[in-house]
C-alpha cells in the first residue's frame, strides 16, 4: 500500500448491473459497478426499522478479480468490498464532477444475507459438502472426515 492511500472496507449490496471490457494493448479485464451501504435503524417513537444515511460508490476490479465479478455478481447481490477510496474527477457537459471510487483488491457475498457456493479456479471438481441436510433445511449429521467428500 502506497502512503496517504485511504483504504477502505464497505458492506452493502450491487447497486447496477456489472459492466466488464477489456482496455489497454494487453486487454487487460476491468469490471465495475454502483455498490450501496445504508444503515437500518429502529425508529424509537414507531418501534420501526427505517432507513439512515447511505453512502454510494463506483467499485472498479482489475484482471482476476474482474473476471470473477463478472461472472459471480448481479444487482442486489449482498457484498463486502475491500480496496483503496478515491476520488475520481472527471469533465461532463462542460462541467467538472467527482465521484467516490473504491478500487478493488477483495470482494465476497456477505453471508449474513444470502448463501455462496464457493468455486476455486483451477480445480474440475468440487468437494461435496461436510454435512447432510434432512430435507428440511436443517443439518442432520455432520460427516466423518473423508467421508462424502470426492478424491483428489
Amino acid at each position: 500500500m502506497a502512503l496517504g492511500e485511504t483504504p477502505l472496507t464497505i458492506v452493502g449490496t450491487v447497486l447496477s448491473e456489472v459492466s466488464t471490457r477489456a482496455v489497454g494493448e494487453n486487454g487487460h479485464h476491468v469490471a465495475s459497478f454502483w455498490l450501496r451501504s445504508h444503515e437500518r435503524r429502529r425508529d424509537k417513537e414507531t418501534m420501526e426499522w427505517v432507513d439512515g444515511r447511505q453512502l454510494t460508490v463506483r467499485v472498479t476490479c482489475w484482471r482476476r478479480l474482474a473476471e470473477s465479478v463478472g461472472g459471480s455478481l448481479v444487482k442486489g447481490d449482498p457484498v463486502i468490498v475491500s480496496g483503496r477510496l478515491y476520488t475520481r474527477e472527471f469533465v461532463a457537459d462542460g462541467q467538472s464532477k467527482s465521484i467516490a471510487e473504491l478500487e478493488a483488491h477483495a470482494v465476497g457475498p456477505n453471508l449474513t444475507r444470502c448463501t455462496a457456493l464457493v468455486r476455486r479456479k483451477g480445480r474440475p471438481e468440487q468437494p461435496e459438502p461436510l454435512w447432510e441436510e434432512n430435507g428440511e433445511g436443517e443439518v442432520s449429521r455432520a460427516l466423518s472426515p473423508g467421508e462424502g467428500m470426492s478424491a483428489a
